[in-house]
C-alpha cells in the first residue's frame, strides 16, 4: 500500500510539472487561430488565455501579436493574400523554455507531419498547391529574453481558390522579414 501511495505521489508531481511548463497551443490551435472571414476575431487564442497586444491590418496583409502572461508565450500571426487568390498564414510561436519547445516538436508526428532533411522542416502537404509546414528554429532573443520559437506556415495557392469578395486590389505587399526578433 505504501508503494502505491508513493507511485501516485510521483505521478501527481510529474503531472503538475508537465502542466506548469507545458505549451499552451497545439497544431490544431494553429489551424483555428485565424478566422479567414472575420480576421479581427481571435476566439481560439482568447480561449487559451492570450491577449492581443497589437494589430496591423491592410488590404492584403493582417498581422496580430498576442501574449500570455502566466506562461510568457508570444504569438505573431501574419496573413497575406497575393491578390490572385493565394493565401499564406504564418504563425510564430515563442516559447520561454526548451522543455516546452521539445514537447511541442514531439507531438508533430501525431499530426502526421514528416520531417524533410532537404527542406529542414516538418511538412504536411495536402495537395500540390496547399499544405502546412513547421520550422523548428531554436533559440532566439526578444527584448533581451531567450525564447525558443517555432514557425507554422499554411498556404493555399491560387489554383485552389478565387478572390475573396473583399479583395479589390491586385497589389502585392511585400514584407522585409516575417521573423523580426526584437
Amino acid at each position: 500500500m505504501k508503494i502505491v501511495k508513493q507511485i501516485v505521489l510521483v505521478l501527481i508531481v510529474i503531472l503538475f510539472i508537465n502542466s506548469s511548463f507545458g505549451q499552451t497551443l497545439k497544431v490544431t490551435d494553429f489551424r483555428k487561430a485565424f478566422n479567414y472571414y472575420n480576421p479581427t476575431e481571435h476566439k481560439q487564442l482568447s480561449l487559451k488565455g492570450f491577449k492581443l497586444l497589437s494589430d496591423t491590418i491592410s488590404t492584403n496583409k493582417k498581422k496580430f501579436e498576442f501574449y500570455k502572461q502566466n506562461t510568457n508565450e508570444i504569438i505573431e500571426i501574419i496573413f497575406k493574400e497575393n491578390g490572385e487568390g493565394g493565401e499564406y498564414l504564418s504563425i510564430l510561436y515563442f516559447l520561454p523554455n526548451e522543455f516546452t519547445y521539445k514537447n511541442f516538436i514531439s507531438t508533430l508526428k501525431t499530426y502526421k507531419f514528416k520531417y524533410s532533411k532537404r527542406n529542414t522542416r516538418y511538412q504536411l502537404p495536402t495537395s500540390s498547391y496547399s499544405g502546412e509546414n513547421i520550422y523548428v528554429n531554436g533559440l532566439g532573443h526578444i527584448n533581451n529574453k531567450k525564447y525558443y520559437f517555432i514557425k507554422y506556415d499554411s498556404y493555399k495557392d491560387k489554383a485552389l481558390s478565387g478572390l475573396r469578395p473583399e479583395i479589390r486590389s491586385n497589389k502585392i505587399q511585400t514584407d522585409d522579414s516575417i521573423i523580426k526578433l526584437r
